[in-house]
Protein backbone atom coordinates (compact mmCIF):
# COMPACT_ATOMS: atom_id res chain seq x y z
CA UNK A 1 0.00 0.00 0.00
CA UNK A 2 0.98 3.37 -0.85
CA UNK A 3 1.31 6.48 1.54
CA UNK A 4 2.89 5.10 4.52
CA UNK A 5 7.01 6.46 4.73
CA UNK A 6 9.10 5.59 7.06
CA UNK A 7 8.81 5.95 10.86
CA UNK A 8 10.43 6.27 14.13
CA UNK A 9 12.74 4.22 15.47
CA UNK A 10 12.44 5.49 19.15
CA UNK A 11 9.82 5.57 21.42
CA UNK A 12 7.09 8.38 20.92
CA UNK A 13 4.52 9.27 22.74
CA UNK A 14 1.15 10.77 21.86
CA UNK A 15 -1.98 11.64 22.87
CA UNK A 16 -5.06 10.10 22.15
CA UNK A 17 -7.52 12.05 19.66
CA UNK A 18 -10.30 10.23 22.15
CA UNK A 19 -9.97 10.45 25.65
CA UNK A 20 -6.84 12.80 25.27
CA UNK A 21 -4.57 10.48 27.58
CA UNK A 22 -0.95 10.19 26.42
CA UNK A 23 0.38 6.98 24.99
CA UNK A 24 3.11 5.59 23.82
CA UNK A 25 4.22 3.75 20.43
CA UNK A 26 7.31 1.47 21.02
CA UNK A 27 9.36 0.89 18.25
CA UNK A 28 8.27 -2.32 17.75
CA UNK A 29 5.36 -1.25 17.13
CA UNK A 30 6.32 1.32 14.37
CA UNK A 31 7.57 -1.83 12.65
CA UNK A 32 4.45 -3.68 12.79
CA UNK A 33 3.34 -0.56 11.26
CA UNK A 34 5.31 -0.18 8.77
CA UNK A 35 4.93 -3.79 7.82
CA UNK A 36 1.34 -3.73 6.99
CA UNK A 37 2.03 -0.62 5.51
CA UNK A 38 -0.19 1.21 8.09
CA UNK A 39 -0.22 4.86 9.63
CA UNK A 40 0.26 4.58 13.66
CA UNK A 41 -3.03 5.36 15.98
CA UNK A 42 -4.01 8.20 16.72
CA UNK A 43 -6.89 6.34 19.44
CA UNK A 44 -4.93 4.72 22.84
CA UNK A 45 -5.11 1.04 23.18
CA UNK A 46 -8.47 1.04 25.55
CA UNK A 47 -10.17 3.55 23.29
CA UNK A 48 -9.25 1.39 20.02
CA UNK A 49 -10.55 -1.54 22.05
CA UNK A 50 -13.69 0.02 23.03
CA UNK A 51 -14.50 1.19 19.11
CA UNK A 52 -14.42 -2.55 18.02
CA UNK A 53 -16.25 -3.61 21.23
CA UNK A 54 -19.00 -1.37 20.17
CA UNK A 55 -19.77 -3.13 17.00
CA UNK A 56 -20.87 -6.57 18.39
CA UNK A 57 -23.68 -7.39 19.76
CA UNK A 58 -22.76 -10.74 21.30
CA UNK A 59 -26.13 -11.50 23.72
CA UNK A 60 -29.10 -9.35 23.17
CA UNK A 61 -31.17 -11.30 21.05
CA UNK A 62 -34.87 -10.25 19.40
CA UNK A 63 -37.34 -12.00 17.44
CA UNK A 64 -38.22 -10.59 13.79
CA UNK A 65 -39.04 -11.47 10.40
CA UNK A 66 -36.29 -12.50 7.96
CA UNK A 67 -36.63 -10.30 4.84
CA UNK A 68 -35.99 -12.80 2.79
CA UNK A 69 -38.42 -15.97 3.29
CA UNK A 70 -40.83 -14.22 6.01
CA UNK A 71 -40.09 -16.74 8.54
CA UNK A 72 -39.72 -15.91 12.76
CA UNK A 73 -36.37 -15.53 13.30
CA UNK A 74 -34.12 -14.78 16.22
CA UNK A 75 -31.94 -11.75 15.60
CA UNK A 76 -29.19 -9.20 16.64
CA UNK A 77 -31.42 -6.49 15.26
CA UNK A 78 -34.60 -5.14 16.83
CA UNK A 79 -37.72 -5.45 14.55
CA UNK A 80 -37.68 -1.48 14.49
CA UNK A 81 -34.08 -1.19 13.30
CA UNK A 82 -33.95 0.04 9.53
CA UNK A 83 -32.12 -3.02 8.68
CA UNK A 84 -31.99 -5.84 6.38
CA UNK A 85 -31.97 -8.77 8.25
CA UNK A 86 -31.70 -12.23 6.52
CA UNK A 87 -31.67 -16.10 8.05
CA UNK A 88 -28.82 -17.93 8.02
CA UNK A 89 -30.30 -20.52 5.62
CA UNK A 90 -30.96 -17.42 3.34
CA UNK A 91 -28.04 -15.23 3.52
CA UNK A 92 -25.88 -18.16 2.82
CA UNK A 93 -27.83 -19.26 -0.61
CA UNK A 94 -27.53 -17.89 -3.72
CA UNK A 95 -30.22 -15.77 -3.18
CA UNK A 96 -27.76 -13.36 -1.39
CA UNK A 97 -26.99 -10.91 -4.49
CA UNK A 98 -24.18 -7.99 -3.01
CA UNK A 99 -23.79 -6.16 -5.86
CA UNK A 100 -27.30 -5.02 -6.13
CA UNK A 101 -26.31 -2.80 -3.23
CA UNK A 102 -22.87 -2.28 -4.86
CA UNK A 103 -21.88 1.72 -6.18
CA UNK A 104 -19.11 4.15 -7.52
CA UNK A 105 -17.10 5.43 -4.62
CA UNK A 106 -17.96 9.09 -3.77
CA UNK A 107 -14.60 11.50 -3.78
CA UNK A 108 -16.74 14.61 -2.50
CA UNK A 109 -17.83 12.37 0.84
CA UNK A 110 -16.29 10.43 3.31
CA UNK A 111 -15.74 6.69 3.83
CA UNK A 112 -17.67 5.91 6.42
CA UNK A 113 -20.82 7.77 6.15
CA UNK A 114 -20.89 5.94 2.84
CA UNK A 115 -20.04 2.43 3.85
CA UNK A 116 -23.24 2.86 6.82
CA UNK A 117 -25.81 3.72 3.98
CA UNK A 118 -24.65 0.94 1.89
CA UNK A 119 -24.82 -1.37 5.15
CA UNK A 120 -28.40 -0.25 5.58
CA UNK A 121 -29.37 -1.71 2.28
CA UNK A 122 -27.28 -5.17 1.90
CA UNK A 123 -28.83 -8.12 3.61
CA UNK A 124 -27.10 -8.81 6.78
CA UNK A 125 -27.05 -12.16 9.03
CA UNK A 126 -29.71 -12.39 11.49
CA UNK A 127 -26.68 -14.42 13.79
CA UNK A 128 -23.51 -14.57 13.00
CA UNK A 129 -22.90 -18.29 13.09
CA UNK A 130 -21.38 -20.86 10.39
CA UNK A 131 -21.40 -24.36 10.73
CA UNK A 132 -24.07 -25.01 13.80
CA UNK A 133 -26.63 -28.08 13.82
CA UNK A 134 -29.53 -27.55 16.21
CA UNK A 135 -28.19 -24.48 18.05
CA UNK A 136 -30.79 -21.72 16.35
CA UNK A 137 -30.08 -19.68 19.73
CA UNK A 138 -26.06 -19.24 19.62
CA UNK A 139 -24.02 -16.69 18.84
CA UNK A 140 -20.79 -16.26 16.87
CA UNK A 141 -20.33 -20.04 17.08
CA UNK A 142 -18.96 -22.42 14.65
CA UNK A 143 -19.45 -26.34 14.64
CA UNK A 144 -21.91 -26.23 17.46
CA UNK A 145 -24.05 -28.66 18.43
CA UNK A 146 -27.33 -29.04 20.42
CA UNK A 147 -26.07 -26.22 22.10
CA UNK A 148 -28.13 -23.04 23.91
CA UNK A 149 -27.42 -19.27 24.19
CA UNK A 150 -23.92 -20.64 23.59
CA UNK A 151 -21.52 -17.72 22.90
CA UNK A 152 -18.24 -17.29 21.11
CA UNK A 153 -17.78 -21.32 21.19
CA UNK A 154 -15.99 -23.77 18.70
CA UNK A 155 -17.00 -27.36 17.93
CA UNK A 156 -19.21 -27.85 21.25
CA UNK A 157 -21.70 -29.94 22.69
CA UNK A 158 -24.80 -29.64 24.62
CA UNK A 159 -23.37 -26.23 25.95
CA UNK A 160 -25.84 -24.08 27.69
CA UNK A 161 -24.77 -19.90 28.62
CA UNK A 162 -21.21 -20.46 27.81
CA UNK A 163 -18.83 -17.60 26.35
CA UNK A 164 -16.12 -18.65 24.71
CA UNK A 165 -15.66 -22.10 25.72
CA UNK A 166 -14.26 -24.53 22.97
CA UNK A 167 -14.41 -27.91 21.84
CA UNK A 168 -16.09 -29.60 25.10
CA UNK A 169 -19.29 -31.00 25.65
CA UNK A 170 -22.10 -30.40 28.45
CA UNK A 171 -20.94 -27.34 30.13
CA UNK A 172 -23.15 -24.89 31.69
CA UNK A 173 -22.58 -21.35 32.44
CA UNK A 174 -18.68 -21.34 31.80
CA UNK A 175 -16.26 -19.16 30.15
CA UNK A 176 -13.09 -19.74 29.05
CA UNK A 177 -13.31 -23.04 29.40
CA UNK A 178 -11.13 -25.30 26.63
CA UNK A 179 -11.28 -29.32 26.15
CA UNK A 180 -14.09 -29.86 29.09
CA UNK A 181 -17.03 -31.56 29.61
CA UNK A 182 -19.85 -31.83 32.38
CA UNK A 183 -18.74 -28.64 34.28
CA UNK A 184 -21.03 -26.00 35.98
CA UNK A 185 -19.48 -21.92 37.02
CA UNK A 186 -16.31 -22.49 35.52
CA UNK A 187 -14.03 -20.09 34.10
CA UNK A 188 -10.74 -19.82 32.93
CA UNK A 189 -10.03 -23.61 32.86
CA UNK A 190 -8.29 -26.55 30.53
CA UNK A 191 -9.18 -30.02 30.65
CA UNK A 192 -11.76 -30.20 33.33
CA UNK A 193 -14.15 -33.01 34.28
CA UNK A 194 -17.06 -33.24 36.07
CA UNK A 195 -16.35 -29.53 38.25
CA UNK A 196 -18.10 -26.74 39.47
CA UNK A 197 -16.62 -23.47 40.56
CA UNK A 198 -13.42 -23.51 38.99
CA UNK A 199 -11.26 -21.16 38.49
CA UNK A 200 -7.89 -21.02 36.69
CA UNK A 201 -7.94 -25.19 36.85
CA UNK A 202 -6.21 -27.42 34.93
CA UNK A 203 -6.58 -30.94 34.30
CA UNK A 204 -8.94 -31.67 37.34
CA UNK A 205 -11.61 -34.19 37.62
CA UNK A 206 -14.31 -33.97 40.19
CA UNK A 207 -13.08 -30.92 41.73
CA UNK A 208 -15.35 -28.03 43.44
CA UNK A 209 -14.84 -24.48 44.38
CA UNK A 210 -11.18 -25.10 43.67
CA UNK A 211 -8.49 -22.59 42.56
CA UNK A 212 -5.30 -22.34 41.05
CA UNK A 213 -4.94 -26.17 40.71
CA UNK A 214 -3.52 -28.56 38.82
CA UNK A 215 -3.80 -32.31 37.99
CA UNK A 216 -5.72 -32.91 40.80
CA UNK A 217 -9.05 -34.88 41.78
CA UNK A 218 -11.63 -34.73 44.60
CA UNK A 219 -10.90 -32.07 45.63
CA UNK A 220 -13.20 -29.28 47.41
CA UNK A 221 -12.62 -26.28 48.60
CA UNK A 222 -9.10 -26.09 47.71
CA UNK A 223 -6.45 -23.60 46.16
CA UNK A 224 -2.98 -23.93 44.96
CA UNK A 225 -2.70 -27.40 44.74
CA UNK A 226 -0.47 -29.78 42.88
CA UNK A 227 -1.60 -33.51 41.34
CA UNK A 228 -3.35 -34.17 44.71
CA UNK A 229 -6.54 -36.18 45.40
CA UNK A 230 -8.83 -36.33 48.39
CA UNK A 231 -8.22 -32.50 49.72
CA UNK A 232 -11.10 -30.44 51.79
CA UNK A 233 -9.96 -26.82 52.40
CA UNK A 234 -6.42 -28.06 51.35
CA UNK A 235 -6.32 -30.47 54.14
CA UNK A 236 -5.71 -34.21 53.16
CA UNK A 237 -8.30 -37.32 53.75
CA UNK A 238 -8.45 -40.44 52.93
CA UNK A 239 -10.54 -41.51 50.39
CA UNK A 240 -12.84 -43.04 53.09
CA UNK A 241 -12.93 -39.96 55.17
CA UNK A 242 -13.17 -37.58 52.76
CA UNK A 243 -16.19 -39.69 50.59
CA UNK A 244 -17.85 -39.11 54.34
CA UNK A 245 -17.48 -35.50 54.34
CA UNK A 246 -18.23 -34.81 50.97
CA UNK A 247 -21.71 -36.51 51.48
CA UNK A 248 -22.49 -34.66 54.25
CA UNK A 249 -22.64 -31.73 52.37
CA UNK A 250 -26.22 -30.76 50.90
CA UNK A 251 -24.55 -29.72 47.72
CA UNK A 252 -28.25 -29.62 46.52
CA UNK A 253 -29.53 -27.64 48.43
CA UNK A 254 -29.43 -23.96 47.04
CA UNK A 255 -28.98 -22.45 51.04
CA UNK A 256 -26.53 -24.82 51.34
CA UNK A 257 -24.62 -23.85 48.25
CA UNK A 258 -24.68 -19.79 49.37
CA UNK A 259 -23.77 -20.42 52.59
CA UNK A 260 -20.19 -22.46 51.04
CA UNK A 261 -19.78 -19.94 49.01
CA UNK A 262 -19.51 -17.48 51.74
CA UNK A 263 -17.54 -19.43 53.34
CA UNK A 264 -15.09 -20.44 50.80
CA UNK A 265 -14.36 -16.83 49.46
CA UNK A 266 -13.48 -16.04 53.36
CA UNK A 267 -11.29 -19.21 53.71
CA UNK A 268 -10.07 -18.76 50.19
CA UNK A 269 -8.30 -15.28 50.80
CA UNK A 270 -4.97 -17.25 51.94
CA UNK A 271 -4.58 -18.31 48.53
CA UNK A 272 -1.15 -17.31 46.79
CA UNK A 273 -2.09 -15.86 43.43
CA UNK A 274 0.66 -14.93 40.77
CA UNK A 275 0.72 -12.09 39.13
CA UNK A 276 0.01 -13.49 35.85
CA UNK A 277 -1.55 -16.90 34.22
CA UNK A 278 1.42 -17.04 31.39
CA UNK A 279 1.80 -20.75 30.63
CA UNK A 280 4.72 -21.80 28.55
CA UNK A 281 4.50 -18.07 27.33
CA UNK A 282 8.16 -16.26 27.24
CA UNK A 283 8.54 -12.39 27.10
CA UNK A 284 4.45 -12.25 27.30
CA UNK A 285 2.49 -9.79 28.95
CA UNK A 286 -1.21 -9.90 29.88
CA UNK A 287 -3.12 -12.61 31.56
CA UNK A 288 -4.84 -16.60 30.77
CA UNK A 289 -2.41 -16.57 28.05
CA UNK A 290 -1.40 -20.86 27.01
CA UNK A 291 1.78 -21.27 24.40
CA UNK A 292 2.74 -17.85 23.52
CA UNK A 293 5.35 -16.14 22.16
CA UNK A 294 6.14 -12.51 22.36
CA UNK A 295 2.85 -11.35 22.91
CA UNK A 296 1.68 -8.57 24.91
CA UNK A 297 -0.75 -6.54 26.38
CA UNK A 298 -2.91 -9.59 25.66
CA UNK A 299 -5.85 -11.68 26.81
CA UNK A 300 -6.90 -14.91 27.03
CA UNK A 301 -5.05 -15.96 23.96
CA UNK A 302 -3.58 -19.33 23.05
CA UNK A 303 -0.95 -20.45 20.32
CA UNK A 304 0.07 -16.49 19.51
CA UNK A 305 3.50 -15.10 18.56
CA UNK A 306 4.66 -11.85 17.85
CA UNK A 307 1.40 -9.75 18.76
CA UNK A 308 -0.47 -7.49 20.86
CA UNK A 309 -3.57 -6.06 22.49
CA UNK A 310 -4.94 -9.41 21.37
CA UNK A 311 -7.85 -10.41 23.78
CA UNK A 312 -10.06 -13.72 23.03
CA UNK A 313 -7.81 -15.23 20.35
CA UNK A 314 -6.19 -18.24 19.34
CA UNK A 315 -3.46 -19.09 16.63
CA UNK A 316 -2.61 -16.07 15.99
CA UNK A 317 0.70 -14.58 14.34
CA UNK A 318 2.00 -11.31 13.75
CA UNK A 319 -0.97 -9.45 14.98
CA UNK A 320 -2.07 -6.24 16.42
CA UNK A 321 -5.19 -5.18 17.68
CA UNK A 322 -8.23 -8.08 17.43
CA UNK A 323 -10.61 -9.17 19.14
CA UNK A 324 -12.66 -12.78 18.95
CA UNK A 325 -10.32 -13.93 16.06
CA UNK A 326 -9.61 -17.69 15.46
CA UNK A 327 -8.51 -20.46 12.77
CA UNK A 328 -5.03 -18.78 12.78
CA UNK A 329 -5.28 -15.05 11.73
CA UNK A 330 -1.75 -13.61 10.65
CA UNK A 331 -0.52 -10.40 9.81
CA UNK A 332 -3.72 -8.34 10.60
CA UNK A 333 -4.73 -4.74 12.40
CA UNK A 334 -7.78 -4.11 14.29
CA UNK A 335 -10.43 -6.88 13.59
CA UNK A 336 -13.02 -8.25 15.50
CA UNK A 337 -14.88 -11.50 14.85
CA UNK A 338 -13.15 -13.00 12.33
CA UNK A 339 -11.66 -16.56 11.49
CA UNK A 340 -8.94 -17.07 9.31
CA UNK A 341 -7.68 -13.89 8.07
CA UNK A 342 -4.64 -13.02 6.22
CA UNK A 343 -3.10 -9.58 5.62
CA UNK A 344 -6.06 -7.82 6.10
CA UNK A 345 -7.23 -4.63 8.83
CA UNK A 346 -10.09 -2.99 9.95
CA UNK A 347 -12.56 -5.95 9.42
CA UNK A 348 -15.95 -7.23 11.28
CA UNK A 349 -17.30 -10.97 11.13
CA UNK A 350 -15.28 -12.30 7.95
CA UNK A 351 -13.82 -15.54 7.91
CA UNK A 352 -11.03 -17.16 5.46
CA UNK A 353 -10.33 -14.24 3.58
CA UNK A 354 -6.96 -12.63 2.44
CA UNK A 355 -6.27 -9.09 2.14
CA UNK A 356 -9.46 -7.81 2.56
CA UNK A 357 -9.56 -4.06 4.29
CA UNK A 358 -12.66 -2.27 5.75
CA UNK A 359 -15.33 -4.72 4.99
CA UNK A 360 -18.54 -6.71 7.13
CA UNK A 361 -18.93 -10.27 6.64
CA UNK A 362 -17.24 -10.99 3.51
CA UNK A 363 -16.56 -14.69 3.01
CA UNK A 364 -13.79 -16.53 1.07
CA UNK A 365 -12.83 -13.92 -0.23
CA UNK A 366 -9.65 -11.92 -1.38
CA UNK A 367 -8.65 -8.53 -2.06
CA UNK A 368 -11.55 -6.57 -0.91
CA UNK A 369 -11.88 -2.98 -0.03
CA UNK A 370 -15.00 -1.71 1.71
CA UNK A 371 -17.54 -4.53 1.17
CA UNK A 372 -20.36 -6.07 3.00
CA UNK A 373 -21.56 -9.45 2.56
CA UNK A 374 -19.66 -10.17 -0.66
CA UNK A 375 -18.65 -14.13 -0.62
CA UNK A 376 -16.28 -15.77 -3.12
CA UNK A 377 -14.78 -12.64 -4.77
CA UNK A 378 -12.10 -10.84 -5.39
CA UNK A 379 -10.64 -7.39 -6.90
CA UNK A 380 -14.23 -5.73 -5.28
CA UNK A 381 -14.80 -2.02 -3.76
CA UNK A 382 -18.31 -0.92 -2.41
CA UNK A 383 -19.69 -4.08 -3.57
CA UNK A 384 -18.26 -3.62 -7.36
CA UNK A 385 -16.74 -5.70 -9.04
CA UNK A 386 -13.47 -4.22 -11.21
CA UNK A 387 -10.28 -5.82 -13.03
CA UNK A 388 -7.49 -6.15 -11.04
CA UNK A 389 -5.97 -3.00 -12.23
CA UNK A 390 -8.79 -0.95 -11.86
CA UNK A 391 -9.19 -2.52 -8.26
CA UNK A 392 -5.25 -1.03 -7.10
CA UNK A 393 -5.33 2.40 -8.72
CA UNK A 394 -8.70 2.91 -7.22
CA UNK A 395 -7.78 1.42 -3.66
CA UNK A 396 -5.19 3.64 -3.66
CA UNK A 397 -7.19 6.59 -4.63
CA UNK A 398 -9.69 6.00 -2.14
CA UNK A 399 -6.86 5.39 0.50
CA UNK A 400 -5.06 9.36 -0.73
CA UNK A 401 -9.05 10.61 -0.18
CA UNK A 402 -9.06 8.55 3.71
CA UNK A 403 -5.51 9.95 4.40
CA UNK A 404 -7.40 13.53 4.05
CA UNK A 405 -10.45 12.96 5.61
CA UNK A 406 -8.43 11.65 8.41
CA UNK A 407 -10.01 7.91 8.28
CA UNK A 408 -7.25 5.94 6.58
CA UNK A 409 -5.84 4.01 9.95
CA UNK A 410 -9.27 4.14 11.45
CA UNK A 411 -11.31 1.55 12.69
CA UNK A 412 -15.41 1.95 12.44
CA UNK A 413 -16.17 4.88 14.26
CA UNK A 414 -18.55 4.14 17.47
CA UNK A 415 -21.33 6.44 16.05
CA UNK A 416 -21.38 4.46 12.78
CA UNK A 417 -22.10 1.25 15.03
CA UNK A 418 -25.53 -0.28 13.91
CA UNK A 419 -26.59 -1.35 17.60
CA UNK A 420 -27.05 0.87 20.72
CA UNK A 421 -23.60 0.95 22.60
CA UNK A 422 -25.85 -0.45 25.97
CA UNK A 423 -26.63 -3.79 23.61
CA UNK A 424 -23.07 -4.45 22.80
CA UNK A 425 -19.61 -5.97 24.83
CA UNK A 426 -18.39 -2.91 24.77
CA UNK A 427 -21.27 -1.98 27.76
CA UNK A 428 -19.37 -4.87 29.32
CA UNK A 429 -15.90 -3.95 29.22
CA UNK A 430 -16.07 0.12 29.22
CA UNK A 431 -19.53 0.72 30.70
CA UNK A 432 -21.42 4.42 29.73
CA UNK A 433 -24.63 5.72 30.86
CA UNK A 434 -27.72 6.70 28.72
CA UNK A 435 -26.49 10.14 29.70
CA UNK A 436 -22.65 9.76 28.84
CA UNK A 437 -23.94 8.07 25.23
CA UNK A 438 -25.70 11.22 24.37
CA UNK A 439 -23.28 13.81 24.96
CA UNK A 440 -20.47 11.83 23.12
CA UNK A 441 -23.42 11.22 20.21
CA UNK A 442 -23.17 7.80 20.56
CA UNK A 443 -26.71 5.55 19.96
CA UNK A 444 -28.43 3.82 23.04
CA UNK A 445 -31.04 1.75 22.61
CA UNK A 446 -34.38 2.15 25.13
CA UNK A 447 -36.42 -0.98 23.41
CA UNK A 448 -35.21 -3.91 25.72
CA UNK A 449 -34.66 -7.75 24.72
CA UNK A 450 -35.95 -8.85 28.18
CA UNK A 451 -39.42 -9.80 29.27
CA UNK A 452 -40.69 -8.64 32.63
CA UNK A 453 -43.22 -8.68 34.88
CA UNK A 454 -44.22 -12.46 33.80
CA UNK A 455 -42.96 -14.64 36.92
CA UNK A 456 -45.35 -17.63 37.50
CA UNK A 457 -43.05 -18.49 40.57
CA UNK A 458 -41.01 -16.55 43.03
CA UNK A 459 -37.77 -17.01 44.42
CA UNK A 460 -39.40 -17.92 47.76
CA UNK A 461 -41.35 -21.07 45.63
CA UNK A 462 -38.64 -22.36 44.22
CA UNK A 463 -37.88 -25.79 46.13
CA UNK A 464 -34.10 -25.39 47.72
CA UNK A 465 -33.30 -29.37 46.79
CA UNK A 466 -32.96 -30.43 43.37
CA UNK A 467 -34.22 -33.38 44.16
CA UNK A 468 -37.32 -31.47 44.78
CA UNK A 469 -37.45 -29.92 41.77
CA UNK A 470 -40.00 -31.56 39.35
CA UNK A 471 -40.63 -31.93 35.07
CA UNK A 472 -42.85 -29.21 35.37
CA UNK A 473 -40.45 -26.57 36.26
CA UNK A 474 -39.70 -26.09 32.88
CA UNK A 475 -43.26 -24.85 32.25
CA UNK A 476 -42.51 -21.70 35.12
CA UNK A 477 -40.98 -18.13 34.21
CA UNK A 478 -38.94 -17.31 36.82
CA UNK A 479 -37.85 -13.30 38.37
CA UNK A 480 -34.28 -12.50 38.97
CA UNK A 481 -33.20 -9.76 41.62
CA UNK A 482 -32.55 -7.49 38.57
CA UNK A 483 -36.64 -8.11 37.64
CA UNK A 484 -35.99 -9.83 34.67
CA UNK A 485 -37.54 -13.30 33.51
CA UNK A 486 -36.12 -15.97 32.65
CA UNK A 487 -36.76 -19.84 32.31
CA UNK A 488 -34.90 -23.17 32.91
CA UNK A 489 -34.99 -25.15 29.82
CA UNK A 490 -35.05 -29.25 29.82
CA UNK A 491 -31.70 -29.69 29.09
CA UNK A 492 -30.08 -27.47 31.35
CA UNK A 493 -32.55 -29.40 33.62
CA UNK A 494 -30.99 -32.44 33.39
CA UNK A 495 -27.56 -31.15 33.81
CA UNK A 496 -28.17 -30.02 37.29
CA UNK A 497 -29.58 -33.10 38.24
CA UNK A 498 -26.49 -34.61 36.62
CA UNK A 499 -24.23 -32.40 39.06
CA UNK A 500 -26.33 -32.39 42.00
CA UNK A 501 -26.68 -28.60 41.86
CA UNK A 502 -29.79 -26.33 42.38
CA UNK A 503 -31.54 -24.67 39.99
CA UNK A 504 -30.17 -20.83 40.01
CA UNK A 505 -31.72 -17.61 41.44
CA UNK A 506 -30.21 -15.19 38.77
CA UNK A 507 -30.99 -15.10 35.40
CA UNK A 508 -28.10 -15.78 32.47
CA UNK A 509 -27.21 -12.29 32.26
CA UNK A 510 -26.56 -11.33 35.61
CA UNK A 511 -24.69 -15.08 35.98
CA UNK A 512 -22.67 -13.53 33.09
CA UNK A 513 -21.66 -10.36 34.60
CA UNK A 514 -21.00 -12.83 37.72
CA UNK A 515 -18.28 -14.68 36.06
CA UNK A 516 -17.03 -11.46 34.15
CA UNK A 517 -16.08 -10.10 37.47
CA UNK A 518 -14.19 -13.75 38.54
CA UNK A 519 -12.20 -13.51 34.83
CA UNK A 520 -10.91 -10.46 35.89
CA UNK A 521 -10.07 -6.72 34.42
CA UNK A 522 -8.18 -6.08 30.75
CA UNK A 523 -5.41 -3.72 32.14
CA UNK A 524 -2.38 -3.71 33.72
CA UNK A 525 -0.99 -2.00 36.65
CA UNK A 526 3.24 -2.05 37.57
CA UNK A 527 3.61 -3.52 40.91
CA UNK A 528 5.53 -5.37 43.19
CA UNK A 529 5.87 -8.90 44.78
CA UNK A 530 3.81 -9.33 48.16
CA UNK A 531 6.52 -12.43 49.43
CA UNK A 532 8.35 -9.91 52.38
CA UNK A 533 12.39 -9.70 50.89
CA UNK A 534 11.20 -10.12 47.30
CA UNK A 535 11.91 -6.30 45.57
CA UNK A 536 10.61 -8.07 42.17
CA UNK A 537 8.48 -6.45 39.94
CA UNK A 538 5.91 -6.69 37.25
CA UNK A 539 3.01 -6.09 35.01
CA UNK A 540 0.07 -7.58 36.42
CA UNK A 541 -4.50 -7.51 35.95
CA UNK A 542 -4.74 -7.32 39.57
CA UNK A 543 -5.01 -3.81 40.33
CA UNK A 544 -3.12 -1.84 43.61
CA UNK A 545 -6.65 -2.09 45.68
CA UNK A 546 -7.04 -5.60 45.50
CA UNK A 547 -6.96 -7.87 48.50
CA UNK A 548 -5.24 -11.14 46.94
CA UNK A 549 -1.72 -11.80 47.81
CA UNK A 550 -0.02 -11.44 45.06
CA UNK A 551 3.52 -13.01 44.10
CA UNK A 552 6.30 -12.97 41.08
CA UNK A 553 6.55 -15.76 39.26
CA UNK A 554 9.70 -17.11 41.46
CA UNK A 555 8.19 -16.53 44.89
CA UNK A 556 5.33 -18.06 43.70
CA UNK A 557 7.14 -21.36 42.19
CA UNK A 558 8.46 -21.92 45.66
CA UNK A 559 5.70 -21.40 47.53
CA UNK A 560 3.22 -23.55 45.62
CA UNK A 561 6.07 -26.28 44.66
Amino acid sequence: MPLITAFPKNMETKTCQNCKADFTIEPDDFGFYEKMHVPAPTFCSDCRHQRRLAIRNERVFYYRTCDSCDQKIISYYHPNKKQVVWCPSCWWSDKLDPFVCGRDFDFNRPFFEQFQEMYKEVPTLSLDIVNCKNSDYVSYCGDDNYCYFDIAGERNEYCYYCKFVKYSKDCLDCSFVYNSELNYECVNCHKIYGSSFLNKCQDCTNCNFTIDSRGCTDCFGCWNLRNKSYHIFNKPYTREEYNKIVSSFNKKSYAWLEDFKKEFKDKSKEAIVKFATLINSPNCTGDDLFNCKNVKESFDVSNAENSKWLFDVLDAKECYDINFSLYKPSFNVELISTLNLGNSGYCNASHYCNDIWYSDKCNNSSDLFGCIAVNKKKFCIFNKQYSKEQFFVLKNKILEHMEKTGEWGQFFPIGTSNFGYNETVAQEYFPLSKEECNKQSITWWDESASTYGKETLKEGEIPNNIDDVGDEIISEIFICSCKRNFKIVSYELNLYRKLGLPIPRKCPTCRHEERNKTAGVRSLWYRKCMNIGCKNEFETSYSPERSEILYCEKCYQQAIY
